[in-house]
């Protein structure tokens, strides 16, 4: 069955299996079953196979492309 990106980002059931780091527990590589992880800030490295996988807590919070704006000329000219 053919998706678009649209049909997969609206309907979560239909990924089929998401692994995510969870902070609260033992936490198994999907690739080797070990439970060493380097923690980052939006993803978990296993420390033995470098399978990455991200961070049930930046995993629920919506991606917002963040701006800085300092000392524009645009904003010193008005």
């Amino acid at each position: 069955m053919y998706m678009n990106n649209q049909d997969f980002s609206r309907t979560p059931a239909r990924r089929g299996f998401v692994p995510l780091y969870h902070a609260d527990t033992v936490n198994h590589c999907p690739a080797c079953t070990r439970t060493h992880w380097h923690i980052g800030r939006s993803t978990a490295e296993c420390a033995f196979c470098e399978t990455a996988i991200p961070l049930a807590v930046s995993a629920q919070q919506p991606t917002k492309p963040l701006f800085w704006f300092r000392g524009s000329e645009t904003l010193a000219a008005a």
